[in-house]
C-alpha cells in the first residue's frame, strides 16, 4: 500500500473514531453528546493501558514469581514472556493488515451500513493498533531488563551450560525460601519442602535450624526499633544459604547416581567459547 494511502487513512481513522454516528428515536441525545464530547480523552490514556502488567509489574513480579532472585531463571522467563509476545505480533500483523486492507474497501462506500462496517473496522484497528504498541512496549522492557540483568550480575555472555551450572546452587536456594515462608506462616515445614530439600541434598532439620535461627535473629532487630531489615536483608540470607550447601546436591547426584554431576555438555546448547 503506498505512503500517502496508509497517511491518509490515518486521517481518516482518527476522524472516524471520534465519535458514534447512531440515529433513532430512543437514543438519549444528552448521552450521545457526553460520550462523544469526553471519549476521545478516555480512549487517549487508554494508551497506558495497552497492554496486561505494567512495567513494574512485570519486572517484581513476572521474572521472579516460581524463580526467585535468580538471575539465570530471571532471563530464562524474560525468553518466555519475549516468545509470547512475538507470537501475538506473528498473528496480529495478518489481522491489521486485512483490517487496513477492509477500511480502504469501504471508506469510499455510500450505504449507510457500510458506513457503519467502515466506522466499526476504524474503531477495532485503533484498538489493535494499541494493542500492538503495548506488545512492544513489553518487549523493549523486558530487553531491558535482560540487559540490566546481565551488566548487575557481571554476565557477558551465557548459554545451556552456564545456566545449568547454576540451576543446583537455586535449587539450594529455593528450598531454604520455601522452607523460611512456611515456618514464618504456618510455624512448622510443609511436606512438599521437606521433599524438596532431600531431592537437592539439603537435610530438612537443618535447613529448618539454619531458617528458625534467622528468624529469631531477625525478630531481634526488629525488636530493638532500629531501622527494619530490608527484604534485601532475606535475599542475602538466602545468597549466603545457597553459597554455603550449593555442594550438597553433588552428594545426592553421586548416591543416585554415581557421579557428583549428570549434566551432559554435549547434548547442550553452546555459544561461549572456553
Amino acid at each position: 500500500m503506498p505512503d500517502e494511502i496508509v497517511k491518509q487513512l490515518n486521517t481518516d481513522l482518527l476522524q472516524a473514531t471520534t465519535g458514534f454516528l447512531v440515529q433513532g428515536a430512543n437514543i438519549n441525545k444528552h448521552a450521545v453528546e457526553k460520550v462523544n464530547r469526553y471519549l476521545p480523552e478516555l480512549e487517549e490514556k487508554t494508551r497506558a493501558f495497552d497492554r496486561k502488567n505494567s512495567q513494574s509489574t512485570l519486572a517484581f513480579m513476572t521474572l521472579t514469581m516460581l524463580n526467585g532472585q535468580s538471575p539465570y531463571r530471571m532471563m530464562r522467563q524474560i525468553m518466555a514472556e519475549v516468545e509470547k509476545r512475538k507470537g501475538a505480533l506473528v498473528e496480529a500483523q495478518v489481522n491489521h493488515a486485512k483490517h487496513l486492507k477492509e477500511i480502504e474497501r469501504l471508506q469510499d462506500e455510500e450505504d449507510p451500513v457500510l458506513q457503519a462496517k467502515y466506522r466499526q473496522k476504524c474503531v477495532n484497528i485503533t484498538t489493535m493498533e494499541q494493542k500492538i504498541n503495548g506488545s512492544f512496549k513489553d518487549i523493549a522492557t523486558l530487553i531491558d531488563a535482560y540487559n540490566n540483568i546481565k551488566e548487575a550480575n557481571g554476565i557477558e555472555d551465557w548459554d545451556e551450560v552456564e545456566f545449568e551450572k547454576e540451576e543446583k546452587k537455586h535449587h539450594v536456594r529455593r528450598a531454604f525460601e520455601l522452607m523460611y515462608r512456611n515456618v514464618l506462616v504456618g510455624g512448622r515445614a510443609a511436606e512438599s519442602t521437606i521433599e524438596y530439600c532431600q531431592q537437592y541434598g539439603v537435610h530438612p532439620q537443618v535447613c529448618l535450624t539454619e531458617v528458625s535461627g534467622y528468624l529469631t535473629y531477625t525478630s531481634q532487630l526488629i525488636a530493638k526499633g532500629e531501622e527494619p531489615p530490608h527484604a534485601n536483608h532475606l535475599e542475602d540470607f538466602l545468597d549466603e544459604m545457597a553459597h554455603k550447601y550449593q555442594y550438597n546436591p553433588d552428594k545426592t547426584s553421586e548416591r543416585l547416581f554415581g557421579k557428583s554431576d549428570i549434566a551432559v555438555t554435549d547434548y547442550m546448547y553452546k555459544t561461549v567459547t572456553k
